[in-house]
């Protein structure tokens, strides 16, 4: 239900929906199923799912695969906010692979992971729905951890792409870096995220540019007593 100081065409919908998923673990295999029916008032039913198996090749080195299914509707703001919202939107369907390969050791770990998402009918920041759009890349990753110390970091390559034109997707970067630094000594902790993205196009034809960017955040704690921190 919605309340708004301005009148748009629905004020109030409905979504049933039903969720399982299912983990098992077969020796050096595991597997995970899981599955997701929607009902929804105004776009009707949608099933949805994901299929995900991993393999130790040894005590150091795993290898995994999945595939995966979404469904997302237009919320409110995106049909109807004033001056903005796009009423004829569809929801926007999915389906995302990804292949993995990670070394696990005691002090440190790395992380290869290739992925493909094809998406019907995303719903972009104008609003309006992009007919076929693709997205695939590669995300490296590690970390260490040495005495009270942890250091990771991954950093992403993709091309989102508008496949009707070409063109780059809006309001999404070719290229991503994440850093967390945390120290934790008996009673405190301290830590640190830095985060890049570059620059990316603010529409659909790509003649808008923003630049990219850097955020740097800080955090700190203590233990007062084993039950409460601060």
């Amino acid at each position: 239900d919605v309340e708004s100081s301005t009148t748009s065409a629905e004020d109030n919908r409905g979504n049933d929906a039903v969720f399982g998923q299912l983990l098992s673990d077969f020796g050096a295999a595991s597997l995970q199923l899981s599955g997701r029916w929607d009902d929804n008032e105004a776009f009707g039913e949608e099933t949805t799912g994901t299929v995900a198996l991993g393999y130790d090749l040894s005590p150091v080195y795993s290898a995994r695969a999945s595939y995966g299914t979404a469904f997302r509707a237009p919320t409110f703001n995106d049909l109807y906010y004033p001056g903005f919202g796009n009423p004829n939107l569809q929801p926007e369907t999915s389906g995302t692979a990804e292949i993995g390969f990670r070394s696990n050791r005691e002090s440190f770990f790395w992380d290869v992971a290739l992925f493909r998402t094809d998406i019907d009918d995303l719903i972009s920041a104008q609003p309006e729905n992009i007919k076929r759009s693709r997205i695939e890349g590669i995300e490296l990753s590690g970390g260490v951890a040495v005495s009270n110390f942890e250091l990771t970091s991954a950093i992403t390559f993709q091309d989102p792409e508008d496949r009707s034109t070409g063109n780059r997707l809006p309001r999404r970067s070719n290229r991503s870096m994440r850093i967390d630094a945390d120290y934790t000594p008996a009673n405190y902790h301290l830590g640190a995220s830095f985060v890049a993205e570059g620059d990316r196009y603010n529409d659909l034809a790509n003649t808008k540019k923003l630049a990219g960017f850097g955020k740097l955040d800080l955090r700190a704690g203590i233990n007062i007593t084993p039950l409460l921190s601060v």
